[in-house]
């Protein structure tokens, strides 16, 4: 069992803690699930086992990392992160106890969040194909494009302002030219390929 630093312990039931404890994996998919990203499938299980409880975001809670230092070491984080994530979306797929209804439920976050991660790479795609065709063959954006551009580029700079962070536009002209392409084509493509 899995105790906190004052002796509660943080998991319930034996049963979670099984499954979630378990190495002998055998498919593809469970090895993504229990040994790439095995706090995702933790909430997994508990979702699935607890439906009448509630996870709750705690604000308070401290955590320390160790940011990537290189390429290839985040290269191999990625991999790791957009695998696990990938395959978890598949199994809570499988939580009957997802609140909303219909297309308004959690369960429909989890297919547009599994369909926009497969996508990523093509989506780029068709945006550099977009911008190409705009600014070298003259052809005009339609407005709902326009619409759609601004609402996602607008939200994320209205931030910088409203926290006085000045400096994060100049970051965010640096993450559009070099992270962009790094994080929505080249690190999904490769963690694809390596799955």
């Amino acid at each position: 069992r899995l105790y906190s630093n004052d002796g509660r312990p943080l998991l319930s039931s034996d049963d979670v803690y099984q499954r979630y404890a378990t190495n002998n994996v055998k498919t593809l998919h469970d090895k993504n699930l229990f040994h790439l990203g095995e706090d995702r499938m933790l909430t997994t299980l508990l979702l699935r086992y607890f439906p009448d409880m509630k996870l709750s975001f705690v604000p308070e809670a401290t955590c320390y990392t160790i940011v990537p230092h290189t390429f290839s070491v985040l290269l191999s984080q990625r991999r790791r992160w957009i695998n696990s994530t990938f395959h978890n979306m598949l199994e809570l797929m499988r939580v009957q106890s997802m609140c909303g209804i219909c297309c308004l439920s959690m369960k429909a976050v989890v297919v547009l969040d599994l369909i926009a991660t497969l996508i990523l790479p093509a989506s780029l795609v068709y945006v550099g194909y977009i911008i190409s065709i705009t600014f070298w063959m003259g052809e005009p954006l339609s407005l709902l494009m326009l619409v759609v551009w601004g609402i996602v580029v607008g939200v994320q700079v209205a931030v910088f302002p409203l926290r006085s962070r000045w400096d994060y536009c100049w970051w965010f002209l640096i993450f559009c030219i070099f992270g962009v392409p790094v994080f929505y084509f080249i690190l999904p493509l490769y963690s694809f390929w390596h799955m």
